[in-house]
C-alpha cells in the first residue's frame, strides 16, 4: 500500500477555458453529503426505513491556507461578495482510487485572517450548487 500525499489534492477554479489550481491551500477536505429520507412507518417493526435514492445530494469543499500572490484568491473573494456560482474540480490523487470530482459551486464562506507577524490567511467553504461528477 503506498500512501497518497496531501499536498496533491487540488483545488481548481474555472478560469477561461481551463482549471488551475487554487494557490497556498495547506488543508483540504471534500465532504458528500446525503439527506436521508425517512419513511418509517408502523409496518417497520421498529426498524427505521429509508427512501433509497431520495433526498438530498450535496458536496461540500474546505479549505485553509496562507495567501500567495494567487489571482484566483482574488476571484474566490469576487464570487463570496457577488454570490455567483463557478466550475470547480476537486483533483485526488493516487494510483488506484485517483480521478476528478468537477462541478458548480457557490462561495458559501470566505474568512480571511491575518496576524501582527505572521503571513495572511484564509477560510474557504465551498458548496456544490448542482449536480458534481467523479471520473
Amino acid at each position: 500500500m503506498v500512501a497518497q500525499k496531501g499536498r496533491d489534492l487540488l483545488i481548481k477554479i474555472k478560469s477561461g477555458n481551463e482549471f488551475l489550481a487554487i494557490g497556498g491551500a495547506r488543508e483540504k477536505t471534500i465532504t458528500i453529503n446525503n439527506e436521508p429520507v425517512d419513511v418509517t412507518n408502523s409496518d417497520s417493526s421498529g426498524v427505521r426505513a429509508l427512501l433509497e435514492n431520495a433526498g438530498v445530494n450535496s458536496v461540500s469543499v474546505k479549505l485553509q491556507g496562507v495567501y500567495v500572490d494567487d489571482e484566483h484568491l482574488g476571484a474566490l473573494r469576487e464570487l463570496a461578495l457577488s454570490n455567483l456560482h463557478q466550475d470547480f474540480q476537486l483533483v485526488i490523487p493516487g494510483d488506484t482510487s485517483n480521478g476528478t470530482y468537477e462541478g458548480t459551486f457557490m462561495v458559501a464562506s470566505l474568512e480571511e485572517s491575518g496576524t501582527y507577524n505572521q503571513s495572511m490567511g484564509y477560510n474557504l467553504t465551498l458548496e456544490s450548487a448542482g449536480p458534481v461528477t467523479f471520473e
